[in-house]
This record gives C-alpha cells, structure tokens and sequence, in this order.
C-alpha cells in the first residue's frame, strides 16, 4: 500500500500512518505495535507527550543529540519537523536522566560514545541505570559500562524503558472526551470538518455509510474513531 502525507498540513497534531490491516491486529498489544510502528507527531505533540520544552526539542535535534525522524524545510523560515515512536522514547529517556541531575554534556558523550560502538539509537537500545551522578548502561551480551565499576546495580536506579513506552502510547492516543466532536483546523485537510482530535474527514465516514459498510468496519479502517463518532455521522449531528 502506499502511503502521501502533506506535511504542509501538520499543526500541531498527532500524524498515525494508515497501514494494512489484514497483516496486523488492531486491539490490544496489536494496537500497541501498530502505533510504535507507525507513529508519527508533530513538534508540538512531541513537547506534550514527553514533557519537554519546544526550545529542548530544537536545541537537541540542531545539535544531533536526539533527531526527529523526518525534518523536512518547505520555506527558509519554516520547517516540519515529525517524532516517531523510538524518538519519543529518546526524548524521554533523556529527560529522564537529566531529572535524575545527569548534566546534558554527560549524556551528551554517553551517546557520542554508544554510537562509535556501532549503537544507531543508543539511548532506546541499551538499559540504563543511575547511582548518584553516575550513569551506567547494559549492553545486549548483560554486560554494564559507565563511570565506574559498580559491584551492583540498585534495580529501582534503573530507567524503566516498559514504563516509558506506555507513557507514550497513552498520551498519544485521542482523549475520549472528544468522541463525537467535529472541528476545523485552518491548514488541515483543507479546513474540511474533521473528526476532533483526529485527521479524519466527517465527509469520508459519511461516504462509508453510504456505501453500506457497517460501524465495524469503519472503525476498523479508522481505529482511531468511536461508535459516537460514527453515530453523529449517520444522525446529522457531524
């Protein structure tokens, strides 16, 4: 299947690739693959889902410290940037450290390290664990490096990256306060009706329905859409 975005249309949003259904579930753990996979947001959801600064998120992708995944400049004042799941975990991963009172040029040469080691995404690859200002990291063979050699590493020190990937995929997902609500967003879609919170057309739903295709089939094409989503369609409400 292939798959166009605008990207001139991104405001702010959260951008999840439609992809083949019938290769993948779309409940449950699926769902969660699905997302990890296929994720995408914009710099402004990317500062919401992990806490940091919009200036945070420039400065570390201009200084190759954690890159969005695409960065594309449409005019010389403007450019898209868009986060995918592993460069969420990143940012967080790396917020986590900084909270933990590890100084940004620490990490800095952790990476820089990690990555002449052959590491393409150190800070999502390895384990890391803290004791105090010293910063230690678990390679795929068990093994620990870091600052020092610690004789054991406190387990509740370490980053737990399960912890941090279920922040992500709950904090990316649509608030469900907004099922069957409809909204227009200058730029976005043509500032056609959308369904809120989403980059769903209304017109594209009704569509479905007059063709005949069931509430089921809907939101398996749109799992992102609700029944009341949907409902508000067929009713006139959207």
């Amino acid at each position: 299947m292939q798959l166009a975005m605008n990207l001139s249309e991104c405001r702010g949003y959260i951008v999840v690739v439609v992809c083949d259904r019938q290769r993948m579930g779309t409940r449950g753990d699926d769902l969660d693959e699905l997302l990890e996979q296929h994720l995408a947001v914009t710099r402004d959801s990317a500062a919401r889902i992990t806490g940091l600064s919009l200036r945070q998120l420039d400065y570390w992708a201009n200084t190759a410290l954690i890159r969005p995944s695409a960065d594309t400049k449409l005019t010389p004042g403007r450019r898209i940037r868009l986060y995918g799941f592993t460069d969420l975990l990143a940012l967080m991963v790396a917020a986590e450290l900084k909270a933990r009172k590890i100084s940004l040029q620490h990490i800095r040469t952790i990476v820089a390290h990690l990555r002449k080691r052959g590491y393409a995404n150190p800070l999502t690859e390895l384990a890391f664990a803290t004791q105090g200002d010293h910063v230690y990291f678990q390679h795929e063979d068990g093994a620990w490096e870091g600052d020092a050699h610690p004789d054991q590493v406190v387990m509740h020190e370490v980053l737990n990256l399960r912890l941090l990937r279920t922040r992500i995929t709950e904090r990316s997902r649509r608030d469900s306060a907004l099922a069957g609500q409809v909204e227009r967003r200058r730029g976005a879609m043509g500032s056609k009706p959308v369904f809120a919170g989403t980059r769903v057309p209304v017109h594209t739903v009704r569509r479905y329905l007059d063709q005949g295709r069931t509430v089921a089939e809907i939101l398996e094409s749109f799992p992102d859409l609700t029944v009341e989503d949907v409902e508000a369609v067929r009713t006139g409400v959207a």
